[in-house]
């Protein structure tokens, strides 16, 4: 079900590829960046800090600092460290904020009854109400005042809001997704989610979420058969989860057709399935069968045709200067035949999610003009146009067409018309206003969010569910960490990236669409700078400066090293994939 997460904060990665010199310096240099487990569901216990009988005020604060990363009942184990009335005026709702880590400095001259701290630190990331974790820089500054209470230390003064440290932040929440409809409604957009880590009332504390609807940025592009007015709750006798499967009974649920009614299990099933929720999944409404045909329960196996990540077979085909397309087959490579064997300098090559239709750019050595051919893999190719400088090309999993930005200026989708290929313009402005340079330009597998790379920034975007069209103001940097160092990306899945990186320390690294976690992917055997990057179910194709390679991305992790494809050992190659 859940595939295992480790969460590799981007500051982390900084450190490891040189990045960050700020964040560098609050991790010892002697070792190795810290991956952390966040998601343990069996047996987790955690240590609920409480105040020490005459604790001294530095280290009551450190202590309210890792209880303030527990947010159950409003936070009451954070409130046991404040005065009575701090306790009633603390507005813990105001804003969480991620760091790195907080440093305490005394202010002023400590009295018997009074003590004053400044907390610095640097940001890592905001939680927003709902579970949302936004990305975010710079310096934090607070004060935080103490005062004695019947003897003992309480803290009357802080500012609204939770400061939570990374290390306790990662210990005590787990990310999960919650599952949206496509615009077409026949695929699932995960929007992820950070939820305490340890908590019992997890699938209803998701189907909750759920009503409440996706995060802005996606509102747009996605839909949802889980109405505002839908609530559940844990039945009266108590928790209905357990070994036989877990019970949903959704109260304010109006009646669904047969279509609608499918479409609401797909979102629930695969949310509670992904988050290890046992099955199967019995949906009531008002305490009967949401459908008499699954009274027994729903499993992802009823709804298997909205699978949020279904299988995808490794790369058949790459690219090649001097054999134009190449067909992988067990004994080796060979030239596909055809008339797309005959294209010499070609590059960045993607081929349609049916299988069907190829796109590929040729040309632009020594300055020259850059072609965008596509037309049936099994036929010829055509131009469609010609460009300076080309980002994509990528393929729309609905429409089938080809997206390219050209000339860093216009955004063109390529379709193919029965007299050749159509170009239409589109609203390029949300993607020109994040800078000047667009090198990487991918849409993901269900068609609703778009990366991009501008001047070595990675970006995520949504796309209108009624127009297609990119959507201005949801686009947000991820990856902070990696600088301005990333050339190119692509979708491993629906909700993690890869991106190809000039630099020569971590090349390739994952990123998951909300930036919380990033991760290098192995060093061993690859020489950056990456030119180009590919995935195609568990592994993921890159092109270092010396060839293009593979990668078993969930190989045993000393299995994991980037090895040549057989035939194309010290051949320039480009990868063949969906996307």
């Amino acid at each position: 079900m859940t595939r295992p997460r480790f969460l590799f904060v981007s500051v982390a990665l900084a450190c490891a590829t040189g990045l960050a010199t700020t964040g560098c310096a609050t991790l010892p240099s002697s070792s190795s960046p810290q991956v952390i487990d966040t998601f343990s569901p069996e047996g987790s216990e955690l240590s609920v800090p409480t105040p020490v009988p005459d604790q001294e005020p530095d280290l009551l604060v450190r202590d309210f600092l890792k209880a303030a990363a527990m947010a159950d009942q409003r936070h009451a184990a954070a409130r046991q460290f404040l005065t009575p009335e701090a306790a009633k005026s603390w507005d813990d709702l105001a804003e969480t904020v991620i760091v790195l880590r907080a440093d305490l400095s005394a202010v002023g001259g400590r009295s018997a009854d009074r003590a004053e701290y400044t907390l610095r630190a640097e940001k890592v990331g905001t939680l927003d109400p709902g579970g949302i974790f936004r990305e975010d820089d710079g310096q934090l500054e607070v004060t935080i005042g103490l005062t004695r209470t019947d003897g003992q230390w309480r803290i009357d003064e802080l500012p609204p809001g939770a400061v939570i440290e990374r290390t306790e932040f990662f210990s005590t929440y787990a990310q999960r997704d919650l599952f949206f409809l496509s615009g077409t409604g026949d695929a699932l957009v995960p929007d992820p989610r950070w939820t305490a880590a340890d908590r019992t009332d997890v699938g209803y504390s998701l189907v909750n979420l759920l009503a409440t609807g996706p995060r802005p940025g996606l509102s747009e592009s996605v839909l949802s058969r889980v109405p505002a007015s839908v609530s559940v709750r844990p039945g009266e006798d108590g928790d209905r989860t357990g070994p036989t499967g877990t019970t949903i009974d959704f109260a304010g649920l109006p009646v669904l057709s047969t279509q609608a009614t499918t479409e609401f299990a797909a979102q629930v099933v695969w949310t509670l399935a992904r988050a290890d929720v046992p099955g199967p999944y019995r949906l009531e409404r008002d305490g009967a069968p949401l459908d008499e045909r699954y009274a027994n329960g729903w499993t992802t196996e009823d709804v298997r045709d909205f699978n949020p990540y279904p299988p995808a077979e490794p790369m058949r085909y790459t690219l090649t200067a001097a054999d134009g397309l190449v067909r992988l087959e067990a004994g080796g490579a060979r030239p596909a035949g055809g008339p797309w064997s005959d294209v010499r300098g070609g590059r960045n090559a993607v081929v349609s999610y049916n299988g069907r239709t190829l796109a590929v750019v040729a040309g632009g050595d020594e300055g020259g003009p850059r072609r965008i051919l596509v037309g049936a893999i099994n036929g010829a190719p055509t131009e469609a146009l010609t460009a300076r400088t080309v980002a994509g090309p990528t393929f729309h999993p609905v429409t089938g067409q080809a997206w390219v930005l050209v000339d860093d200026a216009r955004l063109l989708r390529i379709g193919m018309g029965a007299n050749g290929p159509t170009v239409q313009e589109m609203d390029a402005g949300p993607i020109l206003s994040l800078g000047s340079r667009v090198t990487g330009l991918r849409i993901d597998q269900s068609g609703a969010q778009l990366a991009v790379v501008v001047d070595g920034k990675v970006f995520i975007g949504s796309m209108s569910a009624e127009t297609g069209q990119p959507l201005a103001g949801t686009f947000r940097q991820i990856g902070r960490a990696l600088g301005e160092t990333a050339s190119s990306v692509a979708w491993r899945d629906r909700s993690t990236i890869v991106v190809g990186r000039d630099t020569t320390e971590a090349p390739v690294a994952t990123i998951s669409v909300d930036g919380a976690i990033a991760e290098p992917l192995s060093q061993r055997n690859i020489s950056g700078p990456v030119t180009a990057v590919a995935a195609a179910g568990r592994e993921i194709y890159v092109v270092d400066r010396r060839s293009l390679l593979r990668l078993d991305s969930v190989a045993e992790t000393g299995d994991r090293y980037w090895r040549e494809i057989p035939g194309l050992a010290a051949i320039r190659a480009d990868p063949v994939v969906a996307g």
